[in-house]
C-alpha cells in the first residue's frame, strides 16, 4: 500500500508537494483519501501521478505540457509503501521527455486508477482481458488525456461471466440492477445490451452515469484487501442519491483497501470517517503552483468531537462540507442566526462581499480557534470571522495567533434582538424588536466593520 507521494514538475506542481495515505485498519472508510479543491487546483494530475508511476509496458514520457519549466523543466515521482520502501520515476534530463525508475523497491503491482473520463466505444471486439494487464497496458500514461476507454470492453466480457458477482456490488448501488448482457451485432461488432420487458438498447444509447458506474464496480468486484484503487471524481453523471449509495460502498470496500478518491461532491465527504484514519487533502493553487494541504490529527479529533455534538448536527452538515470546495475568502460566523441575519444586514446596507459564509455557522464562538486553524491547515488565506460584543476578549488573542486572518466584533451582544425568557434576560441586538432592521444606533459601525471585511477580501 502507498503511505506518501512526492510530486514535483508535473503540470502545476513547480514545488515538490507531499501527499500522505490513509492506510486501512479494519474500520469502514479508515484507508480513505478524499482529494479535494477548487476546479483546475491540481487534483487530476495527483491522479496522473499515480498513473505516472503504475506498471506498464514501457516508462512514460512526460511531454512538454506536462513539465513544469519552473521546477527545472524535469519532472520527479516517488512513493513510498508502508514498509518503507520507495519507487521513484525521475526525467532522464531536464527538458527531456524521457524518464528512468531510480529506485523500484515499492510495491506498485496492486494499484487500479480509474481517469475521470470513463466512456468507451459502444462497438468493441471480442478481447478478454484481466484486471492488472488491462490496467497496465490500457489506463498507464497516455501523451494526453484521453476522452473515452475505449478497451474497457475486455473488461465486459469477464464481467458477463462472473456476472452474479458483478452484479452484487452493482445492486448495493443501483436498485434494481439492471438486465444487462453482451451481445453481437451482424455487422460481427460486440456491445453491452440493457434489456426492459421486451425492449432493449445498446451502450450506444446508455446514460454516462450507468457507463460510469460500470466502470467503477468493474474497478472494485475483483480486488483484494491491500488493493489501492484511486477514482477521479466518481460522483460524475450520478444522482444525489447513488452518489450516497456508491459513497458507502466505498467507504466498506475502505476498511481493508486504500480507497482514494478526488471529488467535487459533498456526498463522498463522510467525516465520520476521519476517526477511524481517513484523510483529507486540499490541493489549491497559489503564487509557487500546485499546493497540497492536508488537516492534522489535531484538526480531525476536532471535527470528530463536533460530530458528537447531537445539538449542532449542522455546524459540519451538507452545507458545512463546502469548505473543502472552496476557492478562498470565508466568514466564519457563531450560529445559524448569524448566516441568516447578516446575509439580509449586507442587502440593508447595500454591501456585497465577494465571500461565502461558511455553512450554517461554527456551532458557537468557543470553535473559532479550530475552525480558523482547519482552514489554515487547508491553505486558505482570506478568512474574517464575526463574534458578538460579549466575545470581544478574544479578539486580539485571534489575531494574535492567526495574523493572516481578520477577527471583528460587533457593537451587539447579539446579531438579532431575542425577547427575554424566564430565567433568560433580554439581549439586545443589531437589529430591532422585530428582528427585521438594523438599529439606527449600530448603522454606522456595522457598515464600517462589513467595509473592513469587503476591503480586506478585494
Amino acid at each position: 500500500m502507498i503511505e506518501s507521494l512526492f510530486i514535483l514538475g508535473l503540470r502545476g506542481f513547480s514545488k515538490q508537494q507531499r501527499i500522505d495515505f490513509a492506510i486501512p485498519n479494519g474500520n469502514n472508510g479508515s484507508g480513505l483519501t478524499l482529494l479535494v479543491g477548487a476546479n483546475n487546483s491540481g487534483k487530476s494530475t495527483i491522479i496522473e501521478a499515480i498513473r505516472a508511476i503504475s506498471p506498464q509496458p514501457a516508462l512514460p514520457s512526460f511531454t512538454q505540457g506536462r513539465r513544469n519549466v519552473k521546477s527545472g523543466d524535469a519532472v520527479s515521482i516517488c512513493i513510498t509503501d508502508h514498509q518503507g520502501k520507495s519507487t521513484e520515476l525521475r526525467s532522464v534530463n531536464a527538458g527531456s521527455s524521457e524518464s528512468h525508475m531510480n529506485v523500484d523497491e515499492a510495491e506498485r503491482n496492486n494499484i487500479f486508477v480509474l481517469p475521470s473520463r470513463r466512456a468507451f466505444n459502444p462497438f468493441f471486439h471480442k478481447h478478454e482481458m484481466d484486471r492488472y494487464s488491462y490496467m497496465v497496458n490500457f489506463i498507464g500514461f497516455p501523451p494526453q488525456r484521453t476522452n473515452s476507454q475505449d478497451n474497457f470492453g475486455s473488461r465486459l466480457f469477464g464481467a458477463e461471466k462472473n456476472k452474479k458477482k458483478f452484479n452484487e456490488v452493482l445492486g448495493r448501488v443501483l436498485n434494481p440492477v439492471p438486465n444487462w448482457a453482451i451481445d453481437q451485432h451482424d455487422t460481427g461488432n460486440y456491445f453491452l445490451k440493457i434489456m426492459k420487458d421486451s425492449a432493449s438498447h445498446s451502450s450506444e444509447g446508455l446514460g454516462e452515469g450507468i457507463v460510469s458506474l460500470f466502470f467503477i464496480v468493474d474497478a472494485l468486484y475483483e480486488s483484494k484487501p491491500n488493493d489501492v484503487i484511486v477514482i477521479d471524481e466518481p460522483e460524475l453523471s450520478l444522482h444525489p442519491s447513488v452518489q450516497k449509495r456508491l459513497s458507502k460502498l466505498l467507504n466498506e470496500y475502505a476498511k481493508d483497501r486504500q480507497i482514494v478518491i478526488s471529488t467535487h461532491s459533498p456526498y463522498f465527504i463522510e467525516l465520520e470517517n476521519l476517526k477511524w484514519g481517513a484523510t483529507v487533502a486540499r490541493v489549491h493553487q497559489t503564487d509557487d503552483g500546485c499546493i497540497i494541504s492536508q488537516i492534522s490529527k489535531k484538526s480531525n479529533d476536532f471535527i470528530t468531537r463536533v460530530l458528537r455534538n447531537s445539538f449542532n448536527p449542522h455546524v459540519f452538515g451538507i452545507n458545512a462540507k463546502e469548505i473543502f470546495f472552496l476557492e478562498e475568502s470565508v466568514v466564519l460566523v457563531e450560529g445559524q442566526d448569524d448566516v441568516i441575519f447578516y446575509n439580509k444586514i449586507l442587502n440593508e446596507i447595500d454591501v456585497k462581499l465577494e465571500a461565502s459564509f461558511l455553512g450554517w455557522g461554527i456551532g458557537g464562538a468557543d470553535n473559532i480557534r479550530y475552525f480558523a486553524n482547519l482552514l489554515s491547515e487547508l491553505g486558505f488565506k482570506k478568512v474574517v470571522g464575526i463574534l458578538d460584543l460579549d466575545r470581544q476578549h478574544m479578539i486580539e488573542s485571534l489575531n494574535e495567533e492567526f495574523p493572516q486572518y481578520k477577527f471583528y466584533n460587533i457593537k451587539a451582544n447579539d446579531v438579532r434582538t431575542k425577547d427575554e425568557r424566564k430565567a433568560t434576560e433580554k439581549v439586545i441586538g443589531l437589529l430591532d424588536d422585530k428582528n427585521k432592521v438594523l438599529r439606527h444606533e449600530h448603522l454606522e459601525s456595522t457598515k464600517e466593520l462589513f467595509s473592513k471585511v469587503k476591503e480586506y477580501f478585494n
